[in-house]
């Protein structure tokens, strides 16, 4: 292991120079299993997604409500396009379309559709519609933790001050932030627009 010094060069998006202890954010292996079903398994998978999205949503107005209590309602609105993915009625008519038609089971399914979604906003050359495909993978990761079952692990977990390096860091991810404990991130996508940098500021 060499001890040369590197220096990486990026785009700053809030004033001040953060100093410390790296801590390397590697966010859960979020691929879905995939299984085949049989016709007669299908309403089932339809109410074990429509309880995901309800819990989702219960999840994102508790962190909405907790972000207007810290740093103000202005901040948290950011969370309504998260709400807006959930509600989304062509994204979820398509979800149980395929579902119906392919019959795999419903994490893979959502999965596949949302990323499919989320891709095509991405090559648009328009920033807003590209941060509503971070805004749909974001909120795709949290519904499948749910079909799941798996809690997921916050960075609220950090017990002491680091600077955060990740590849990127969702609106999720910076809600659970302990800010006492944060003296700088660094991550390899984003713009100073995000959603994710907006909050960090």
């Amino acid at each position: 292991m060499s001890d040369e010094e590197v220096r990486l060069r990026g785009v700053g998006v809030s004033a001040g120079i953060g100093r410390g202890t790296v801590f390397i954010h590697h966010p859960e292996d979020e691929e879905p299993p995939k299984k085949k079903i049989d016709s007669s398994d299908v309403p089932g998978e339809i109410a074990r997604f429509e309880a995901a999205l309800i819990a989702t949503r219960a999840q994102i107005l508790e962190m909405q409500q907790k972000i207007a209590e810290a740093i103000g309602a202005k901040d948290a609105s950011i969370f309504d396009a998260h709400l807006l993915v959930v509600e989304d009625h062509t994204l979820i008519d398509e979800v149980l379309r395929t579902l119906r038609r392919d019959l795999w089971n419903v994490e893979f399914v959502f999965s596949e559709v949302a990323n499919r979604y989320a891709r095509t906003l991405s090559e648009i050359d328009d920033p807003y519609l590209r941060e509503r495909a971070f805004d749909i993978h974001d909120v795709t990761k949290r519904i499948i933790r749910n079909l799941l079952g798996r809690s997921g692990r916050p960075l609220s977990q950090m017990e002491e001050p680091h600077v955060i390096v990740a590849h990127n860091l969702t609106p999720s991810d910076a809600a659970t932030l302990n800010r006492q404990y944060v003296l700088g991130i660094a991550t390899d996508i984003g713009s100073r627009t995000s959603h994710t940098a907006i909050m960090a500021r």
